[in-house]
């Protein structure tokens, strides 16, 4: 602990330092080589500094036992350090699950490093702000760390954003949210520090805020941990560590780093070229593990090429010794074996020192041969205890006792991307569910003519008589088609995905079940020789239970704030849609009268009031009062009029600013209400059936326009930005205009 807090002070040093007066390459104590050469060292942040005397917030080590048992130091982490919600998330599912031997163990609680955070991130708010709006910036679901992103921020109780959510106006940022723009005074940033402002920095980056870097300059944010950060992750910077220790700190360093040398040094470099064959080089600027270079497995022409490389830029190379770190037991296939592990510690700043958090996140190698230890390459991390003397006293994060603080508006505090998330969460589960109950109806129909109609309802076209399976097939499980199951799923996921920070842990207890159902839905369409009744019922049974689960996690545990109006109106006008379809493609007059009475029975069951109406009406089939049932009955959770009266409910609650007229959203939802409750429904039954059918045509569309409306009025659409010249190379050697990695 002591060697991980004086090395973060250390680096603390460093960093104020090369954005301050560079004595260190005044005084020859580090190559200026080193610092301009890598990528991580911006220019444009000179002189930008955070409030208080640590420029370095957050910071972490990747740490191993060497064949000799000493700990090193092999990786230092200073842009964002991902890993720390990852050791939170280890430590609360092995608290569950080992519950008696964690409790009895005297665990050292990870609760009081998450207040340290939250606490220095809040103590570097600007001056004069008392209760400072802090977000996470992250750079979206597609990011390989995302979930961590998400936990913490709903660990921590900050909003999530993209940069897409936030704006800078007047010299300070701001986000957009439902409620409108509402100031930001600290910024958690988990997008890399080059491509944070396409003004300043990476011209082409769509994850950044334009301007954020002259916000920062001008102090009315705080961005942690700085942009320029990432010059500290360079392992160019090793053999220099010990004589800037002495320097600066005037002791040796606790924790030795792994023995690199920087082939920047004439002597090393002839070192590590006549010993290339034991050795593992790295670029000081290195993206991943993998960029890396071990030396015993280059064929003659790979040597000579990255010799070649060396001796072009000697300075942006380092070499490390090919050594065999320390290993722990896991659990595989086969029983228990060896795996390579690394321990990742975390620190942050705080009341003029650091906080080592008591633990850590251990990961470890994919198999008992790789050297690499890395999540990205198929490791895993496990949780990592440090025993206490005495037991702890049970604490949490959140709740402590304080003066009274204002209600935060709901509105304010939602970015408009978030809340549009939500809407299609909704309409994306409520299409899913009403494509599993009519696919359902299909697989237990016999009727031809049943099947033929319901096939319609579900395709929105005729399908011949040959192709019914395979037709009923692509509608459940193909992902091309805008409106199967598979892909209503698909999108129902990403949105949850894109809102995690939203949505409670039990929410993903529901969905998880989801991917393996989607596994099995793939295999099935794959499978030329697969029976379809066979495979589709038992996952459509899952499938419903965790679109149930969802919609009464939604119903008895979220709260009515902005965003779940925004859901529930997304399911109302999904859910109408699909009823007026339904009812346009079941109600249909035949020359059978067993044939009609069977489509109607099929309409009732897919549409979930089979059962009231065999109670209300004593199974007596009849249009005039199926119509009631589904289109006029209020009482009916199921009908066009409950959905209209809740849709109508959520819109007046929906944000907005005072106007004396309604809205054009409310306008088309009256018009609909009223048009319904005008309707009669025994001039709608009667034969040909063209009324009914320009009623739900016209009820459909109008419900369209009201989505539309709805995203119109509260939901921020930015146009692409786009580079003003393309096809310069930029600072950093990336070429302007082309895609990002």
């Amino acid at each position: 602990e002591r060697g991980i807090i004086q090395r973060a002070e250390l680096f603390n040093l460093i960093l104020s330092d090369l954005y301050g007066p560079r004595e260190l390459v005044r005084k020859g104590l580090l190559p200026l080589e080193i610092v301009y050469g890598h990528r991580g060292f911006l220019r444009q942040c000179d002189q930008i500094r955070l409030p208080g005397s640590h420029q370095l917030i957050s910071y972490a080590a990747d740490l191993a036992r060497d064949p000799d048992g000493r700990l090193v130091v092999l990786g230092d982490f200073a842009q964002a350090p991902s890993g720390a919600g990852y050791a939170l998330e280890n430590r609360n599912v092995v608290s569950r699950v080992f519950s008696s031997i964690y409790r009895d163990a005297q665990v050292h609680r990870l609760a009081p490093f998450f207040r340290a955070l939250r606490a220095s991130l809040a103590s570097l708010a600007p001056a004069g702000v008392e209760d400072p709006r802090v977000v996470v910036l992250t750079p979206g679901p597609l990011n390989e760390t995302y979930f961590e992103h998400a936990y913490l921020a709903r660990y921590l109780g900050y909003s999530l954003v993209e940069g897409a959510d936030l704006t800078v106006q007047a010299g300070r940022v701001w986000l957009r949210s439902l409620g409108g723009l509402e100031p930001v005074d600290v910024i958690l940033r988990r997008v890399d520090g080059w491509y944070g402002d396409p003004l300043e920095l990476k011209p082409n980056s769509q994850l950044g805020v334009p301007g954020l870097v002259e916000a920062a300059r001008r102090g009315t944010v705080s961005v942690v941990n700085g942009f320029g950060a990432s010059v500290l992750e360079n392992p160019g910077l090793l053999p220099f560590l010990p004589r800037i220790a002495e320097a600066l700190l005037g002791q040796p360093l606790r924790l030795p780093s792994v023995t690199t040398w920087w082939c920047g040094n004439a002597d090393e470099r002839s070192f590590v070229l006549s010993q290339l064959d034991d050795l593992i080089v790295k670029p000081i600027g290195r993206r991943s593990a993998r960029a890396s270079a071990n030396g015993w497995e280059l064929s003659p022409g790979q040597r000579a090429e990255l010799t070649a490389r060396i001796e072009a830029k000697p300075y942006l190379y380092v070499a490390q010794p090919r050594v065999a770190y320390s290993s722990v037991p896991c659990l595989d296939g086969a029983g228990i074996g060896a795996r390579h592990a690394m321990f990742r510690a975390f620190t942050v700043a705080r009341d003029g020192t650091y906080v080592a958090m008591p633990g850590g996140l251990t990961r470890v190698s994919a198999s008992p041969d790789d050297q690499f230890v890395s999540a990205q390459l198929g490791g895993a991390s496990k949780d990592t205890w440090v025993l206490a003397s005495e037991q702890e006293r049970p604490s949490g994060l959140g709740l402590h006792s304080g003066s009274g603080v204002a209600v935060i508006d709901a509105a304010g505090s939602m970015p408009s991307r978030a809340a549009e998330n939500l809407f299609w969460l909704g309409r994306y589960a409520e299409r899913a569910e009403g494509s599993v109950r009519l696919t359902r109806t299909i697989l237990e129909t016999t009727s031809v003519g049943c099947i033929d109609a319901l096939l319609f309802a579900l395709t929105g076209r005729p399908t011949r008589s040959a192709d019914r399976q395979a037709e009923l097939l692509s509608m459940v499980a193909d992902p091309k088609l805008p409106n199967s199951l598979t892909s209503s799923l698909v999108s129902m996921l990403a949105a949850a995905n894109a809102v995690r920070d939203q949505l409670s842990n039990d929410t993903w207890l529901a969905l998880g079940p989801l991917d393996h159902d989607l596994a099995s839905l793939h295999e099935a369409f794959t499978d030329p020789r697969a029976d379809v009744a066979t495979i589709l019922q038992p996952v459509l049974a899952s499938v419903i239970r965790s679109l149930l689960a969802l919609a009464g996690l939604a119903t008895e545990s979220m709260v009515r704030d902005p965003g779940w109006r925004f859901m529930d109106a997304g399911r109302r006008i999904e859910r109408g849609i699909q009823l007026t379809n339904l009812v346009g493609a079941m109600v249909v007059p035949t020359d059978s009268t067993v044939t009609n009475n069977l489509l109607l029975e099929s309409l009732l069951i897919s549409a979930e009031s089979i059962i009231t109406y065999r109670r209300r009406y004593r199974s007596q089939a009849s249009v005039d009062t199926v119509l009631d049932l589904l289109l006029l009955d209020v009482t009916n959770p199921r009908s066009l009029a409950y959905q209209l009266d809740r849709l109508k409910v959520d819109i007046a609650e929906l944000p907005r600013l005072p106007q004396p007229r309604l809205t054009e959203e409310e306008r088309l939802v009256l018009e609909l209400s009223t048009r319904l409750r005008v309707a009669d429904t025994e001039a709608l039954a009667e034969i040909p059936r063209t009324e009914l059918t320009a009623f739900l045509r016209a009820t459909a569309a109008q419900l369209a326009e009201t989505s539309i409306a709805i995203d119109h009025a509260h939901f921020t659409h930015l146009a692409p930005r786009h580079t003003m010249v393309a096809g310069q190379p930029d600072a950093m050697g990336d070429t302007l205009g082309t895609a990002m990695p």
